[in-house]
């Protein structure tokens, strides 16, 4: 698996999935999930709720993910990853399952590339060192077979300290920024 940084918006990113990091109503009001519904269109969002619908829920489990299609963005899926609670908290925990399980429904769903944003870092305001750490580990351990994972960061100085925990974590796994 290589593992890249890219510096932008995650609806721009190119890879076949891409990750929101939302909240368990899955509402895609704000951060990366308002990004994608902006561009990918309010298909997205129907499909959504008609999941929490489908479950009988209002809410999903912390951690969880689910996929929608990718409405107008050119990716094959998208990947609503709860990375955090209803009173927006998360932990190193909620943040590595949501890697695992991203990771793992892509690679389901036979998607050779995958990009994520640094999870719980805006509305549930987790430190973005400790997120990226808990993404590093969780991806250092990963037996699944998508080839190529973008971390999406917001700017140089995120982007610069992702590169560095990810090379500390992941030893000989080399990431680069794209």
């Amino acid at each position: 698996m290589r593992v890249s940084i890219i510096i932008g918006d995650i609806a721009d990113a190119p890879a076949d999935a891409l990750c929101t990091s939302t909240n368990p109503r899955l509402s895609l009001a704000m951060g990366t999930g308002a990004a994608v519904l902006e561009r990918a269109g309010w298909q997205v969002k129907r499909e959504c709720e008609a999941q929490l619908e489908s479950a009988g829920r209002n809410a999903m489990p912390v951690g969880s993910v689910h996929a929608t299609t990718a409405g107008l963005l050119p990716a094959r899926v998208i990947l609503h990853c709860v990375a955090s609670d209803a009173a927006h908290k998360s932990s190193p925990a909620v943040i590595a399952a949501c890697v695992e399980n991203a990771l793992s429904l892509a690679s389901r769903g036979g998607c050779r590339s995958i990009a994520m944003p640094v999870f719980a870092t805006g509305h549930a305001h987790f430190p973005f060192d400790r997120a990226v750490e808990a993404m590093a580990t969780a991806l250092a351990h990963a037996p699944v077979t998508v080839e190529d994972v973008l971390i999406v960061a917001g700017d140089e100085e995120h982007a610069a300290t992702a590169l560095r925990i990810l090379e500390s974590v992941i030893p000989g796994a080399n990431p680069a920024r794209r």
